[in-house]
């Protein structure tokens, strides 16, 4: 049996049933990981022996863990949160050597759930820019075409999983970095309702867009992994068609590659077919873009004010917090006068109960060629700022609610689409429900081609930005 071929539930119910091992589950993880890192780099940093000494003591000892809801389940950490005893880097060589004492909140819950960590994942510097490549540990591939991004900033998660190296993953999001790259790689990304899962993060409503947040291969999986971070059972019920949502594919005015428009007008059909009734409408979003990219740039300010001159960080993330330094407090003041309003339009958009959920593009690209650092063009449209292409996740951020890419088809040349579902504040697990329906039509995704990978030379793919 191949159970790293699995998905995280099926994995869970072997296990508890005791029908596998831990050690049998890590080792095969680690047969798809070494087929596969070679060439697709997710896993930088990795430490299989101590999660083989976890394994054989979760499997020696019943009483261990015997409880945790993600007990024995491969996961990675994603290389922005601080793990104890282990190489924490940020993407950045201002931290090549970082070896933090104590763990992250977050992460520290996710160890208690049961979880064997083999390693971390990567992730851009800093976080910045849904393209995950970084002058530390270098470039992470796209397993389903190795000359395309990964996406970001939780991409080297999202290819561990579509790649089977790993049960389940942590990732976080501010403009899209759970839904790009789930989009990207095949799988689920959730983003949570502002401040759930927020156990990291300030509390300042001014920075408070961030999140962490689950991946899976499926929805029960990110069910399972957002239970653990929220320390409650999340039930998933699939919700009873017919359903009617909202749908805009590009958010009414964003530019959208036109395979990516195909893809998503393909799977709104296929939704419709099934029963599904399919409205043209979305809320008032007006000025969310500016609102977004203010927050964002003020919220860097606050984190990293030091790094604004540091020529070791990349100039797109320099400029930024450069960005949020120059903002006066009336541009903060005026921009969490629009993000309220624009949560406000949100709120009133759900509250007659006419839409269950809003249907749109996750991204407005497809997977992208690695040598570009960012999308400047779409359907002949420039860009003029390395986060613009993200616009059509920004601007969900802002609404504060929840919202989760779900793979619902591929481009002509066969690299995965993901359709981004949302919800008003607070309805994260009606959220899932309505994943768990639209999944329920699309099936889930298949796996990239495991065997070409392990045979593909990685010197004779093009590099990264970096070269």
């Amino acid at each position: 049996m191949d159970l790293a071929g699995l998905t995280a539930t099926d994995q869970k119910a072997l296990l508890a049933a005791g029908k596998a091992s831990c050690r049998e589950l890590l080792a095969d993880c680690r047969v798809r990981a070494e087929m596969t890192e070679p060439v697709v780099n997710a896993i930088p940093t990795v430490h299989w022996a101590t999660a083989e000494d976890l394994a054989g003591r979760l499997d020696d000892d019943p009483s261990l863990m015997a409880n945790a809801p993600l007990r024995g389940l491969v996961t990675a950490f994603k290389d922005l949160g601080a793990t104890a005893g282990v190489r924490t880097t940020y993407g950045s060589p201002v931290f090549a050597d970082h070896v933090p004492a104590a763990d992250d909140p977050m992460i520290t819950q996710i160890r208690q759930s049961g979880v064997v960590p083999v390693g971390k994942t990567n992730t851009p510097e800093f976080g910045k820019g849904s393209h995950t490549f970084n002058p530390v540990h270098g470039l992470t591939r796209n397993p389903w075409d190795p000359t395309r991004s990964a996406g970001g900033s939780s991409g080297g998660a999202a290819v561990a999983l579509a790649c089977g190296s790993i049960s389940i993953a942590d990732g976080s999001d501010l403009g899209g970095s759970l839904r790009n790259p789930a989009s990207f790689n095949g799988i689920v990304g959730f983003r949570p309702t502002i401040g759930s899962t927020s156990l990291s993060r300030d509390p300042n409503r001014q920075t408070d867009q961030a999140v962490l947040g689950p991946m899976g291969r499926t929805v029960a999986d990110v069910a399972l992994m957002l239970g653990a971070m929220m320390e409650t059972d999340v039930p998933l019920v699939r919700a009873s068609s017919p359903l009617r949502v909202a749908f805009s594919a590009d958010l009414s005015d964003l530019p959208l590659d036109p395979l990516v428009r195909a893809a998503v007008l393909r799977a709104a059909d296929v939704l419709s077919d099934s029963g599904w009734e399919i409205v043209e409408a979305r809320p008032d979003l007006t000025n969310a873009d500016r609102c977004f990219e203010d927050l964002r740039a003020h919220s860097q300010a606050i984190a990293r004010p030091d790094l604004a001159n540091d020529e070791r960080v990349k100039p797109t993330a320099r400029h930024e917090i450069r960005l949020g330094l120059s903002l006066k407090p009336e541009r903060i003041a005026a921009a969490l006068v629009t993000e309220a309003q624009i949560q406000s339009n949100w709120r009133k958009f759900f509250a007659d109960g006419r839409f269950r959920a809003m249907l749109s593009a996750t991204s407005q690209v497809p997977p992208f060629p690695v040598g570009l650092e960012w999308v400047d063009e779409i359907d002949g449209v420039r860009l003029e700022h390395y986060t613009n292409w993200m616009r059509s996740c920004s601007r969900i951020t802002v609404t504060g609610g929840p919202s989760a890419s779900l793979p619902v088809g591929f481009t002509d040349s066969g690299l995965p689409v993901g359709m981004q579902f949302s919800c008003p504040q607070g309805a994260d697990t009606d959220l899932l429900s309505v994943l768990a329906a639209a999944e329920e039509v699309f099936g889930t995704s298949p796996a990239p081609d495991i065997g070409a990978l392990a045979v593909m030379d990685p010197k004779l793919l093009p590099p990264g930005p970096l070269g």
